[in-house]
């Protein structure tokens, strides 16, 4: 069954990252780089990255649990300049500021600042060279490396519409399965990157039409994908195919994750395919877990489909006249 109603509360309720919390990142995200706009000399601007510009994160399945915002930092380039300057000149630029002093610390290729108890920033400096393309500095190797944060954002927004924002719907489900079971491990940029590439084109939005549907067509289309690879394929930037998101796997994270996506593909299957109520609820909490939907009472349902017939008294009645001939 497909329970649109359920999905939209669950999505509502458990998965979506609340208000408060966004108004909080908003509020954060604007102080540093208004920071970082008088302060940093070669700051040019600043763009949402990641799950914050493609509004796919997800509010923390745990008690305790931060989840992460990315944010690229344009910065002036100068040739003259070594990759691995660019991050130690934003750490130490935060570090100047006495609220982000103890928070910024110096990562591979971002500097990240550390919300305690909430959430944490990745700020990744980028620039822009006189070719056109953009570069993130890598601080351990001292090498830029070519992005195309903007062209995956647009690559994924097109896929979105023709599923009528169910895409984006089902990744989050499925960053929440990440979070709740733990069974895999999956980068976003990766997980979200086989999401997208199980929209065909625009002949195929009727497979998308509802988020239960959209969740089987993806999960259904990522095992079809899975299985066929018994090796771990070459995940890319869809916009930039150069660009290789491998690196946030490996051969073994990949077998796990392969043998998990065939159980949740049969689960989901299943929980689709049940035509009783609380049947069908029971297979989407093994899922989902059991905040997910309501389970019908059979007790009062079995008595609201009883019918109350009348009771005949066994007493006899003498008839009185004119019927007692």
């Amino acid at each position: 069954m497909k329970h649109n109603k359920y999905f939209e509360d669950f999505l509502k309720d458990e998965v979506n990252l609340n208000q408060t919390r966004l108004d909080s990142l908003n509020d954060k995200v604007r102080a540093v780089s208004e920071f970082l706009s008088q302060n940093l000399d070669s700051f040019e601007k600043v763009e949402r990255q990641g799950s914050y510009a493609l509004r796919t994160i997800i509010k923390p399945v745990r008690d305790g649990q931060e989840y992460d915002a990315d944010i690229l930092l344009f910065m002036e380039y100068d040739y003259s300049k070594k990759p691995k300057e660019y991050i130690q000149e934003l750490r130490d630029c935060l570090r100047r500021r006495k609220t982000y002093d103890e928070m910024a610390k110096r990562n591979t290729r971002c500097v990240t600042l550390e919300y305690a108890g909430d959430f944490h920033l990745d700020i990744v400096p980028c620039v822009e060279k006189s070719d056109g393309k953009t570069y993130v500095c890598n601080y351990q190797t001292d090498e830029f490396e070519e992005t195309d944060g903007t062209g995956y954002r647009d690559w994924l927004n097109v896929k979105t519409r023709i599923t009528s924002g169910n895409l984006k719907r089902v990744t989050r489900l499925l960053k929440f399965l990440r979070d709740h079971k733990l069974t895999f491990t999956a980068k976003s940029i990766l997980l979200t990157t086989l999401i997208g590439n199980t929209v065909l084109g625009e002949y195929d939005a009727q497979n998308f039409n509802s988020v239960a549907l959209a969740l089987k067509t993806v999960v259904n289309r990522m095992n079809d994908f899975l299985q066929a690879n018994p090796t771990m394929p070459t995940i890319t930037n869809p916009a930039l195919p150069s660009e290789d998101f491998n690196r946030h796997w490996d051969e073994s994270r990949y077998q796990n994750f392969r043998k998990m996506i065939k159980t949740y593909n049969d689960w989901i299957n299943e929980a689709y395919d049940a035509t009783e109520h609380n049947d069908s609820v029971k297979k989407w909490r093994r899922i989902f877990g059991d905040e997910f939907g309501e389970l019908r009472d059979e007790d009062k349902k079995q008595a609201l489909n009883t019918i109350a017939l009348p009771v005949v008294s066994s007493v006899s009645v003498r008839p009185r006249k004119p019927y007692a001939q």
